[in-house]
Protein backbone atom coordinates (compact mmCIF):
# COMPACT_ATOMS: atom_id res chain seq x y z
CA UNK A 1 0.00 0.00 0.00
CA UNK A 2 1.01 3.65 -0.42
CA UNK A 3 0.91 6.55 2.01
CA UNK A 4 2.07 10.14 1.68
CA UNK A 5 4.09 10.82 4.81
CA UNK A 6 5.16 13.98 6.59
CA UNK A 7 8.94 13.82 6.88
CA UNK A 8 9.48 17.07 8.79
CA UNK A 9 11.05 20.27 7.50
CA UNK A 10 8.08 21.18 5.21
CA UNK A 11 8.42 17.89 3.35
CA UNK A 12 5.94 15.19 2.25
CA UNK A 13 6.69 12.14 0.11
CA UNK A 14 5.04 8.92 -1.08
CA UNK A 15 6.11 5.77 0.82
CA UNK A 16 5.25 2.08 0.88
CA UNK A 17 3.64 0.88 4.10
CA UNK A 18 1.75 -2.05 5.55
CA UNK A 19 -1.67 -1.01 6.90
CA UNK A 20 -2.43 -2.24 10.39
CA UNK A 21 -4.82 -5.18 10.47
CA UNK A 22 -8.02 -4.41 12.40
CA UNK A 23 -8.09 -5.68 15.97
CA UNK A 24 -11.20 -6.17 18.09
CA UNK A 25 -13.63 -3.27 17.60
CA UNK A 26 -11.51 -1.86 14.78
CA UNK A 27 -12.37 -1.32 11.13
CA UNK A 28 -10.07 -0.96 8.12
CA UNK A 29 -11.20 1.73 5.69
CA UNK A 30 -10.23 2.11 2.05
CA UNK A 31 -9.74 5.87 2.07
CA UNK A 32 -11.28 7.54 -0.97
CA UNK A 33 -10.61 11.22 -0.32
CA UNK A 34 -8.87 13.26 2.36
CA UNK A 35 -9.08 17.04 2.63
CA UNK A 36 -6.14 19.28 3.46
CA UNK A 37 -7.07 21.16 6.62
CA UNK A 38 -5.74 24.29 8.31
CA UNK A 39 -4.30 22.01 10.99
CA UNK A 40 -2.42 20.11 8.28
CA UNK A 41 -0.96 23.42 7.13
CA UNK A 42 0.27 24.02 10.68
CA UNK A 43 2.01 20.63 10.41
CA UNK A 44 3.53 21.67 7.09
CA UNK A 45 4.86 24.87 8.67
CA UNK A 46 6.34 22.95 11.62
CA UNK A 47 3.98 24.41 14.25
CA UNK A 48 2.91 20.96 15.48
CA UNK A 49 6.21 19.10 15.35
CA UNK A 50 6.01 18.65 19.12
CA UNK A 51 3.06 16.31 18.55
CA UNK A 52 5.13 13.82 16.54
CA UNK A 53 7.03 11.21 18.53
CA UNK A 54 8.57 9.83 15.36
CA UNK A 55 8.73 10.59 11.63
CA UNK A 56 7.80 9.97 8.89
CA UNK A 57 4.07 9.58 9.48
CA UNK A 58 0.80 9.99 7.62
CA UNK A 59 -1.35 12.94 8.63
CA UNK A 60 -4.86 13.96 7.55
CA UNK A 61 -8.23 13.56 9.23
CA UNK A 62 -10.93 14.88 6.85
CA UNK A 63 -11.81 11.68 5.07
CA UNK A 64 -14.41 9.36 3.65
CA UNK A 65 -14.07 5.85 2.30
CA UNK A 66 -15.38 2.31 2.17
CA UNK A 67 -15.04 -0.38 4.82
CA UNK A 68 -12.49 -2.96 3.62
CA UNK A 69 -12.23 -5.25 6.67
CA UNK A 70 -13.58 -5.54 10.21
CA UNK A 71 -12.06 -6.88 13.39
CA UNK A 72 -13.57 -9.15 16.01
CA UNK A 73 -16.76 -8.06 17.79
CA UNK A 74 -17.63 -5.48 15.11
CA UNK A 75 -21.35 -5.90 14.48
CA UNK A 76 -22.56 -2.52 13.16
CA UNK A 77 -20.26 -2.36 10.14
CA UNK A 78 -19.58 -4.62 7.18
CA UNK A 79 -17.30 -4.63 4.15
CA UNK A 80 -18.61 -2.20 1.54
CA UNK A 81 -20.20 0.30 3.93
CA UNK A 82 -19.63 3.94 2.97
CA UNK A 83 -18.31 5.99 5.90
CA UNK A 84 -16.93 9.27 7.13
CA UNK A 85 -14.46 9.16 10.03
CA UNK A 86 -14.71 11.26 13.19
CA UNK A 87 -11.00 11.32 14.10
CA UNK A 88 -11.32 11.52 17.89
CA UNK A 89 -9.76 8.68 19.87
CA UNK A 90 -10.92 9.37 23.43
CA UNK A 91 -10.44 7.46 26.65
CA UNK A 92 -14.07 7.30 27.92
CA UNK A 93 -12.71 7.29 31.49
CA UNK A 94 -11.80 10.91 32.29
CA UNK A 95 -14.29 13.32 33.89
CA UNK A 96 -14.92 15.14 30.61
CA UNK A 97 -15.57 11.93 28.65
CA UNK A 98 -18.02 10.76 31.29
CA UNK A 99 -19.90 14.03 30.79
CA UNK A 100 -20.10 13.26 27.06
CA UNK A 101 -17.69 15.93 25.86
CA UNK A 102 -15.27 13.58 24.12
CA UNK A 103 -13.80 16.43 22.06
CA UNK A 104 -12.14 17.75 25.23
CA UNK A 105 -10.97 14.37 26.56
CA UNK A 106 -8.04 14.76 28.94
CA UNK A 107 -6.23 12.00 27.01
CA UNK A 108 -7.45 12.86 23.53
CA UNK A 109 -5.60 11.41 20.58
CA UNK A 110 -6.58 13.51 17.57
CA UNK A 111 -6.03 11.01 14.78
CA UNK A 112 -4.03 12.37 11.89
CA UNK A 113 -2.09 14.70 14.19
CA UNK A 114 -1.26 12.72 17.31
CA UNK A 115 -1.29 9.38 15.51
CA UNK A 116 -1.36 7.85 12.02
CA UNK A 117 -3.70 9.69 9.65
CA UNK A 118 -5.79 9.27 6.53
CA UNK A 119 -3.45 10.28 3.68
CA UNK A 120 -2.94 6.66 2.70
CA UNK A 121 -4.70 3.85 0.85
CA UNK A 122 -6.04 2.12 3.96
CA UNK A 123 -6.60 3.44 7.48
CA UNK A 124 -7.44 1.30 10.51
CA UNK A 125 -9.66 3.04 13.08
CA UNK A 126 -11.92 2.23 16.02
CA UNK A 127 -15.47 1.36 15.00
CA UNK A 128 -16.91 4.15 17.18
CA UNK A 129 -15.27 6.76 14.94
CA UNK A 130 -17.40 5.83 11.91
CA UNK A 131 -20.47 7.60 10.58
CA UNK A 132 -22.57 6.10 7.81
CA UNK A 133 -22.77 8.04 4.55
CA UNK A 134 -26.11 7.91 2.72
CA UNK A 135 -25.95 6.91 -0.93
CA UNK A 136 -26.90 10.43 -1.97
CA UNK A 137 -23.65 11.85 -0.59
CA UNK A 138 -20.58 11.21 -2.75
CA UNK A 139 -17.35 10.06 -1.14
CA UNK A 140 -15.74 13.33 -2.26
CA UNK A 141 -18.38 15.35 -0.45
CA UNK A 142 -18.25 12.86 2.43
CA UNK A 143 -14.71 14.02 3.14
CA UNK A 144 -16.20 17.46 3.86
CA UNK A 145 -18.36 16.13 6.70
CA UNK A 146 -15.55 16.59 9.24
CA UNK A 147 -14.94 20.32 8.59
CA UNK A 148 -18.69 20.87 8.35
CA UNK A 149 -19.01 19.28 11.81
CA UNK A 150 -16.51 21.85 13.12
CA UNK A 151 -18.94 24.55 12.01
CA UNK A 152 -22.00 22.89 13.53
CA UNK A 153 -20.13 22.68 16.83
CA UNK A 154 -19.25 26.38 16.60
CA UNK A 155 -22.89 27.32 15.92
CA UNK A 156 -24.12 25.19 18.80
CA UNK A 157 -21.57 26.73 21.15
CA UNK A 158 -22.68 30.20 20.03
CA UNK A 159 -26.25 29.55 21.28
CA UNK A 160 -27.47 31.41 18.20
CA UNK A 161 -31.06 31.24 17.02
CA UNK A 162 -32.88 31.91 13.79
CA UNK A 163 -32.97 35.60 12.89
CA UNK A 164 -29.76 36.48 14.76
CA UNK A 165 -27.36 38.76 12.91
CA UNK A 166 -23.97 37.07 12.53
CA UNK A 167 -20.63 38.19 11.15
CA UNK A 168 -18.14 35.60 9.94
CA UNK A 169 -14.59 36.97 9.79
CA UNK A 170 -12.61 35.11 7.13
CA UNK A 171 -13.91 33.04 4.22
CA UNK A 172 -11.44 30.23 3.93
CA UNK A 173 -12.92 26.72 3.95
CA UNK A 174 -14.07 26.80 7.58
CA UNK A 175 -15.27 30.40 7.27
CA UNK A 176 -17.40 29.58 4.23
CA UNK A 177 -18.78 26.45 5.87
CA UNK A 178 -19.52 28.36 9.09
CA UNK A 179 -21.48 30.86 7.01
CA UNK A 180 -23.30 28.04 5.19
CA UNK A 181 -24.27 26.35 8.45
CA UNK A 182 -25.35 29.67 10.00
CA UNK A 183 -27.56 30.44 7.01
CA UNK A 184 -28.95 26.88 7.04
CA UNK A 185 -29.93 27.41 10.70
CA UNK A 186 -31.72 30.66 9.88
CA UNK A 187 -29.22 33.34 10.84
CA UNK A 188 -28.64 36.54 8.88
CA UNK A 189 -25.01 36.30 7.73
CA UNK A 190 -22.44 38.78 6.48
CA UNK A 191 -18.86 37.77 5.72
CA UNK A 192 -15.77 39.92 6.24
CA UNK A 193 -12.98 39.09 3.79
CA UNK A 194 -10.09 40.90 2.07
CA UNK A 195 -8.95 38.32 -0.47
CA UNK A 196 -10.60 38.98 -3.87
CA UNK A 197 -10.73 35.28 -4.86
CA UNK A 198 -12.44 34.32 -1.61
CA UNK A 199 -14.76 37.33 -1.82
CA UNK A 200 -15.91 36.18 -5.24
CA UNK A 201 -16.42 32.61 -4.04
CA UNK A 202 -18.49 33.75 -1.06
CA UNK A 203 -20.64 35.91 -3.33
CA UNK A 204 -21.13 32.98 -5.71
CA UNK A 205 -22.52 31.09 -2.73
CA UNK A 206 -25.03 33.89 -2.19
CA UNK A 207 -23.45 35.74 0.73
CA UNK A 208 -23.12 39.45 1.39
CA UNK A 209 -19.40 40.15 1.70
CA UNK A 210 -17.73 43.27 3.08
CA UNK A 211 -14.07 44.00 2.37
CA UNK A 212 -12.93 45.96 5.46
CA UNK A 213 -10.10 47.50 3.43
CA UNK A 214 -12.71 49.20 1.25
CA UNK A 215 -15.74 49.57 3.54
CA UNK A 216 -16.00 50.48 7.22
CA UNK A 217 -17.17 47.12 8.56
CA UNK A 218 -18.27 48.46 11.93
CA UNK A 219 -20.38 51.15 10.30
CA UNK A 220 -21.86 48.60 7.89
CA UNK A 221 -22.84 46.19 10.69
CA UNK A 222 -24.36 48.86 12.92
CA UNK A 223 -26.33 50.38 10.05
CA UNK A 224 -27.58 46.93 9.05
CA UNK A 225 -28.73 46.25 12.62
CA UNK A 226 -30.32 49.66 13.28
CA UNK A 227 -27.47 50.70 15.54
CA UNK A 228 -27.51 47.55 17.68
CA UNK A 229 -24.51 45.50 16.48
CA UNK A 230 -23.97 41.83 15.75
CA UNK A 231 -25.55 39.14 17.90
CA UNK A 232 -22.74 36.70 17.09
CA UNK A 233 -19.28 37.07 15.59
CA UNK A 234 -17.34 34.03 14.39
CA UNK A 235 -13.59 34.69 14.14
CA UNK A 236 -12.31 32.21 11.58
CA UNK A 237 -9.40 34.10 10.02
CA UNK A 238 -6.86 33.21 12.71
CA UNK A 239 -5.30 36.66 12.30
CA UNK A 240 -4.56 39.53 14.65
CA UNK A 241 -6.61 41.78 12.37
CA UNK A 242 -9.58 39.46 12.80
CA UNK A 243 -9.26 39.54 16.59
CA UNK A 244 -9.03 43.33 16.52
CA UNK A 245 -12.07 43.60 14.26
CA UNK A 246 -14.40 41.30 16.16
CA UNK A 247 -14.49 43.51 19.27
CA UNK A 248 -15.74 46.45 17.18
CA UNK A 249 -18.90 44.72 15.96
CA UNK A 250 -20.66 43.70 19.15
CA UNK A 251 -23.40 44.85 21.49
CA UNK A 252 -23.73 44.03 25.22
CA UNK A 253 -24.10 40.28 25.72
CA UNK A 254 -23.09 39.46 22.14
CA UNK A 255 -21.37 36.13 21.57
CA UNK A 256 -17.90 35.99 20.07
CA UNK A 257 -16.82 32.53 18.95
CA UNK A 258 -13.16 31.78 18.27
CA UNK A 259 -13.25 29.08 15.61
CA UNK A 260 -9.74 29.42 14.17
CA UNK A 261 -6.64 27.77 15.63
CA UNK A 262 -4.06 30.08 17.16
CA UNK A 263 -0.78 28.18 17.53
CA UNK A 264 1.08 31.38 18.46
CA UNK A 265 0.25 34.00 21.13
CA UNK A 266 -2.15 36.72 20.00
CA UNK A 267 -3.37 39.99 21.54
CA UNK A 268 -6.96 40.38 22.66
CA UNK A 269 -8.63 43.64 23.69
CA UNK A 270 -10.22 42.35 26.88
CA UNK A 271 -11.31 45.79 28.07
CA UNK A 272 -13.66 46.09 25.07
CA UNK A 273 -15.19 42.74 25.95
CA UNK A 274 -15.44 43.67 29.63
CA UNK A 275 -17.31 46.91 28.94
CA UNK A 276 -20.04 45.06 27.03
CA UNK A 277 -20.09 41.90 29.18
CA UNK A 278 -19.52 39.85 26.06
CA UNK A 279 -19.70 36.05 25.99
CA UNK A 280 -16.32 34.91 24.64
CA UNK A 281 -16.67 31.33 23.47
CA UNK A 282 -13.90 28.92 22.52
CA UNK A 283 -14.70 25.98 20.30
CA UNK A 284 -12.69 22.81 19.85
CA UNK A 285 -13.33 20.10 17.31
CA UNK A 286 -16.85 18.56 17.51
CA UNK A 287 -18.88 15.73 18.96
CA UNK A 288 -20.60 12.85 17.19
CA UNK A 289 -23.91 14.74 17.10
CA UNK A 290 -22.17 17.44 15.04
CA UNK A 291 -21.21 14.78 12.48
CA UNK A 292 -24.83 13.62 12.38
CA UNK A 293 -25.99 17.21 11.84
CA UNK A 294 -23.43 17.75 9.07
CA UNK A 295 -24.55 14.62 7.22
CA UNK A 296 -28.20 15.63 7.62
CA UNK A 297 -27.44 19.07 6.16
CA UNK A 298 -25.59 17.56 3.22
CA UNK A 299 -28.69 15.52 2.42
CA UNK A 300 -31.21 18.31 2.96
CA UNK A 301 -29.65 21.60 1.90
CA UNK A 302 -29.64 22.67 -1.77
CA UNK A 303 -25.90 23.32 -1.78
CA UNK A 304 -23.45 22.27 -4.48
CA UNK A 305 -20.48 21.33 -2.32
CA UNK A 306 -18.33 21.12 -5.44
CA UNK A 307 -18.24 24.92 -5.20
CA UNK A 308 -15.99 24.57 -2.15
CA UNK A 309 -13.46 22.28 -3.84
CA UNK A 310 -10.75 24.01 -5.86
CA UNK A 311 -8.62 20.99 -6.75
CA UNK A 312 -8.46 17.23 -6.33
CA UNK A 313 -4.85 16.02 -6.36
CA UNK A 314 -3.44 12.48 -6.52
CA UNK A 315 -1.88 10.95 -3.43
CA UNK A 316 1.67 11.65 -4.59
CA UNK A 317 1.01 15.42 -4.73
CA UNK A 318 0.32 16.21 -1.08
CA UNK A 319 3.41 18.44 -1.05
CA UNK A 320 1.98 20.49 -3.93
CA UNK A 321 -1.37 20.61 -2.14
CA UNK A 322 0.24 22.06 0.98
CA UNK A 323 2.02 24.67 -1.10
CA UNK A 324 -1.25 25.62 -2.81
CA UNK A 325 -3.15 25.91 0.46
CA UNK A 326 -0.32 27.83 2.09
CA UNK A 327 0.06 30.31 -0.76
CA UNK A 328 -0.09 33.92 0.49
CA UNK A 329 -2.40 34.78 -2.40
CA UNK A 330 -5.12 32.54 -0.95
CA UNK A 331 -6.33 31.56 -4.41
CA UNK A 332 -7.70 28.17 -3.35
CA UNK A 333 -10.60 27.27 -1.10
CA UNK A 334 -10.41 23.51 -0.52
CA UNK A 335 -7.84 21.03 -1.83
CA UNK A 336 -8.70 17.34 -1.65
CA UNK A 337 -6.41 14.33 -2.01
CA UNK A 338 -7.54 11.28 -3.96
CA UNK A 339 -6.14 8.51 -1.77
CA UNK A 340 -7.08 5.78 -4.28
CA UNK A 341 -4.82 7.17 -7.00
CA UNK A 342 -1.75 5.01 -6.21
CA UNK A 343 -3.16 1.62 -5.32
Amino acid sequence: MKANLYEGNHSFALHDYEPALPKAHEVQVDVAYCGICGSDLHVYHGDYDYRFKSLPRAIGHECAGIVAAVGEDVTDWKVGDRVAVCPLDYCEDCVVCKEGDNNCCANLNFMGLDSWGAMCNRWTVHERTLHRLPEGISLLHGALVEPLAVCFHALERSQSKGGDYAVVIGSGPIGLMTALVARYLGLQVVISEVNPVRIEKARQLGFTVVNPKETDLRQYVFEATDGVGADAVFEVSGTQAGLDTMVELIHPHSRIVLVAAYPKPMQLQLQRLFMKEVNLIITRNYNHKDFDAAIEMMEAAPINFDELITKVLPLDQVQQGMELCGSPTGDVVKVMVDCRSHL
